[in-house]
């Protein structure tokens, strides 16, 4: 396993936590003893800044998306394949 293996596994792992899950995770960096120097060297944001800087609408769209884990990975897959669902193979 590389490096640049895991670097991106983490981030798909990240991607898929919820804000709670993600503020439990914060915490358990910050209780380590190497890993909270890098915290600490970011810059500290206000999460009520945050979640205020994000549209309402946004977030209901994002709520509202129903779909396998590699809908964005394979969006063109999909589509076509609802297409051929929908149409036939002339789509």
């Amino acid at each position: 396993m590389t490096a640049a293996y895991d670097y991106e596994d983490m981030h798909h792992l990240v991607d898929r936590l919820t804000p709670t899950q993600v503020r439990r995770l914060r915490l358990l960096v910050t209780q380590d003893e190497e890993l909270s120097q890098v915290a600490q060297s970011l810059p500290a944001g206000d999460a009520n800044e945050a979640e205020e800087s994000v549209p309402a609408g946004l977030l209901a769209l994002i709520g509202s998306v129903n779909g396998p884990e590699d809908l964005a990975e394979r969006h063109d897959d999909h589509i076509r394949e609802r297409m051929r669902e929908r149409f036939g193979d002339s789509a």
